[in-house]
């Protein structure tokens, strides 16, 4: 089944190391950052980093490093 996703996009405090660590192994990017965007409960404001994953063209790299037909079977 396929989605025909193009991009994938996540945003997230920059205070969440581990989460933006996560993503980033997964092949996302910074894109953006976003300065006091986003404020707490306690009123203290937050740069709000957004990432981006350019689906289309890890798709593009797999085909054209075979890893399709190398898990077709699988």
């Amino acid at each position: 089944m396929s989605l025909d996703l193009e991009k994938i996009v996540a945003q997230m405090t920059t205070d969440q190391v581990g989460a933006i660590e996560v993503f980033e192994t997964m092949g996302f990017k910074a894109e953006a950052l976003l300065r006091d965007h986003v404020k707490d409960r306690d009123g203290s404001k937050h740069d709000l980093v957004i990432l981006g994953h350019d689906v289309a063209r890890f798709a593009a790299q797999q085909r054209a490093y075979g890893v399709d037909d190398a898990t077709a079977g699988a």
